[in-house]
């Protein structure tokens, strides 16, 4: 890489011409944004639920705040009508999201809590 001013020989990672002083263009380049396909799938999730999910599917799925989606949601009834059918509509459409079922943990002690031990 060249110095755009003295025409010197700039190493690549360098911010300065060790020349002339004059600041050198980096070649930095901006991380490249995550794709769409690491955004978690639309569904309507089991648990966060206040009707059907559908707002809480949709806060999940962009990253928003359920309870700004449910705001906004109220706000847009309140001046139209037609956001409830657009709810509907998105209850029937969206799949519900899987069932995770809690795993039953036991205590530590519970493993020897019917052993005995002799000390003899």
């Amino acid at each position: 890489m060249n110095c755009s001013v003295c025409g010197n020989t700039v190493n690549a990672d360098a911010r300065f011409c060790s020349n002339c002083g004059q600041a050198v263009a980096s070649s930095y380049a901006p991380p490249v944004p995550p794709p769409y396909a690491a955004m978690p799938p639309l569904v309507r999730p089991q648990f966060g639920r206040v009707i059907a999910g559908v707002c809480a599917g949709f806060a999940q799925h962009f990253g928003w705040d359920v309870v700004v989606v449910r705001l906004l949601l109220v706000a847009a009834v309140l001046c139209c009508g037609v956001p409830v059918l657009v709810y509907v509509v998105a209850w029937v459409v969206m799949p519900e999201g899987p069932y995770f079922v809690p795993q039953p943990q036991t205590p530590p002690d519970a493993t020897n809590a019917g052993q005995t031990v002799s000390t003899s």
